[in-house]
């Protein structure tokens, strides 16, 4: 079995930024402040990261159980979001899920920082939530870091397939967060240049194991790539 660990904003589609209006929504609804803006980078971050920053930066201290409360009411604006910014797949996505899908040697998981509400909320927006084996992905609840996503995804895979090597699991993101987290458990990445807003020089000093423009127009084109050494 193949397992590829899909990332989701930036490399299966792009919101126009829905993400951002949601969470700063919330950030309007719950501390009254309604041109708060976000002062570092959110890419490839974690919803919990970016919670938890937000909450520091408005009264200095955070708990848990503030972060689980933004989130909640995060997931509970986002959909409305997605409708206002009408955001797109990227090229591609859509025959590539549904080929992989109909594929018996290959699963498609999830290893976001979206918490899964947020996931769940795009995927279904786009069309696309059918495609993914939910009970093995990673979401990002489970930490703020990256890492341990993917090492929560790894720890996944290997009670439900024993056997399972590092070779048989790719994670496709556009990111360094992408390629670090690939890194942390010693599987490949493969990065997408199409909607990443990073510059192929900065993700190349990463070292991820392929960047490529977008995804082919053909799912046995990619399947041709996963297949290289």
């Amino acid at each position: 079995m193949k397992y590829i660990c899909w990332d989701i904003d930036g490399t299966l589609l792009l919101t126009n930024y829905a993400g951002v209006a949601a969470m700063k929504a919330t950030v309007n609804e719950l501390y009254g402040l309604d041109n708060f803006e976000f002062t570092y980078g959110m890419a490839g971050r974690t919803d919990t990261f970016i919670a938890r920053k937000a909450i520091e930066g408005i009264q200095g201290h955070c708990s848990p159980e503030e972060v689980s409360h933004m989130l909640e009411a995060y997931g509970q604006k986002l959909p409305a979001s997605l409708v206002e910014k009408h955001g797109r797949l990227l090229p591609h996505v859509q025959e590539t899920l549904e080929w992989i899908r109909k594929d018996p040697g290959t699963t498609s998981l999830l290893l976001t920082g979206n918490c899964e509400v947020a996931a769940h909320a795009k995927l279904r927006y786009f069309g696309i939530e059918k495609e993914f084996d939910y009970a093995h992905s990673a979401f990002g609840e489970i930490s703020e870091f990256r890492d341990d996503l993917s090492q929560a995804l790894w720890e996944k895979v290997r009670k439900a397939d024993p056997a399972v090597t590092p070779e048989q699991l790719i994670v496709i993101g556009d990111t360094p967060h992408d390629i670090t987290c690939a890194q942390a458990i010693g599987v490949r990445s493969l990065i997408v240049l199409k909607g990443s807003s990073y510059t192929l020089e900065r993700l190349e000093a990463y070292h991820p194991w392929k960047i490529i423009p977008e995804l082919p127009e053909d799912p046995r084109d990619l399947s041709a790539i996963l297949e290289e050494a």
